[in-house]
């Protein structure tokens, strides 16, 4: 069963937690059949209640097997589902037959059959098949019981022998049936299957708004880490609607040197995986210093470090996460190196300042992002990298917001484009201490 209004990933998601409902309903059926037929090996009345009680429980072992086998191969679950209300039904009406039966059949009254336990046994298969988290199920064993109910009483009234009577002792303990005791009966199991249908239909709510969260959380981690995800997810942040706000951010660029050189004489696919092997290498460092991946950009990247929520440690989770997708690409370089292929070089910029960071586009088309002058500034210290042939170029506004400890060595004033005034930028070595 799909929700339709559920995205795909939702909807895959929400029909393998069905599955297992249904799983674990059969299994924990066939638990109750095993304590069942076990339980008449002990308190039978005769050696007809024990074989046909086992060989009933057999068949519906049978049942349940072949139900495990197509759920493991995730075939046909709602059809296993209402398989298995069938056979509670088929049993809930056998049993007191066979309990009738063997106490000597047309030898005594038919009320006998609405004396057993019937009823608490139907009971307990209603409450049973609220574990598949589906409300058809407890309901239609429940009408099922009303309707078996309804039939032995019936057959009852039919037979001449039958003695009405609304005296609980006569009705309980003598020969006379208590219609009214029945009536009481189906009406217990009626609301009982009403009671547990909406019940397991409010955790099914509960659960079709879980798997939601998990997939909206799952597209959160496409962008942000670990950590902000969960901040987000908690309510500190609503990133759904339109609109923006102006705060400080660290913006970091990276981009891929001679990248079509690199790449020109590849297939498409091998493109593709090159593409995916370097960029979750970078992914990591950027995810452990808390950054929020911005958008792909061709071979480049772009990362945001105080997004959605600014913390005074933005320029500084920057550079050290620049630094770790250095050490990054140096381990996959040698990988590389090992498969006889070239190197790759990066070049990365990073600028701080001030933003606009928001939903930017239409209700239809939503992209939460920043910009402003800081954002192209970040990018144009990127590309001087390569024109001052260093990995690793930081604005002034960056290195005055971080620690001491980091290996700084100025390059000079630059021009870059876009922007008047020259940006004083510096190179940042490796060796700093992390």
């Amino acid at each position: 069963m799909t929700v339709s209004h559920l995205p795909p990933r939702a909807e895959a998601l929400l029909f393998e937690r069905e599955r297992r409902g249904v799983r674990t309903l059969s299994l924990v059926r066939a638990g109750f059949v095993v304590l069942v037929a076990s339980t008449v090996w002990v308190i039978g009345v005769n050696l007809f209640e024990k074989l046909v009680t086992t060989g009933l429980a057999l068949l519906v072992l049978a049942v349940i097997l072949v139900s495990l086998h197509l759920l493991g191969q995730r075939r046909a679950v709602s059809a296993v589902g209402l398989a298995g209300v069938l056979v509670d039904i088929g049993v809930l009406a056998t049993l007191p037959v066979v309990w009738y039966l063997s106490v000597g059949g047309a030898e005594v009254a038919p009320a006998y059959m609405l004396k057993t336990q019937a009823t608490v046994l139907t009971l307990g298969v209603v409450a049973l098949n609220a574990l598949a988290m589906r409300p058809l199920y407890p309901l239609l064993v429940a009408l099922g019981g009303v309707a078996v109910h309804g039939g032995l009483l019936h057959f009852a009234l039919a037979d001449p022998r039958t003695q009405v009577s609304s005296d609980f002792v006569a009705s309980a303990l003598g020969p006379a049936l208590s219609v009214e005791f029945v009536a009481i009966a189906m009406l217990i199991v009626a609301a009982s299957g009403l009671a547990l249908a909406y019940l397991t239909h409010l955790a099914r709510q509960t659960v079709i708004q879980a798997v939601g969260l998990e997939v909206a959380n799952a597209r959160l981690g496409r962008y942000f880490s670990p950590g902000v995800v969960a901040r987000i997810a908690g309510g500190g942040e609503d990133i759904s609607q339109i609109g923006g706000r102006a705060q400080e951010v660290a913006v970091l660029f990276s981009d891929i040197r001679d990248f079509t050189t690199l790449t020109e004489t590849l297939p498409p696919a091998d493109v593709v995986a090159f593409l995916s092997r370097y960029h979750t290498a970078m992914l990591d460092a950027v995810f452990t210093f808390e950054g929020t991946i911005d958008k792909f950009i061709g071979d480049g990247i772009m990362v945001t470090f105080g997004t959605p929520e600014p913390a005074a440690d933005d320029a500084e989770r920057a550079v050290r996460a620049a630094l770790a997708m250095n050490r990054a690409l140096a381990v996959l370089n040698a990988e590389r190196a090992g498969a006889g292929q070239p190197p790759i070089r990066h070049g990365i910029g990073i600028h701080h300042g001030t933003v606009v960071a928001g939903n930017i586009g239409t209700e239809a088309r939503l992209e939460y992002t920043v910009v402003g002058d800081v954002v192209n500034t970040a990018s144009r210290i990127q590309d001087a990298c390569k024109e001052l042939g260093e990995s690793l170029l930081i604005s002034d506004a960056v290195a005055a917001r971080l620690p001491a400890g980091f290996a700084l060595r100025p390059v000079g004033a630059q021009r870059v484009k876009g922007r008047d005034a020259a940006v004083n930028l510096l190179a940042v070595d490796a060796d700093e201490a992390v």
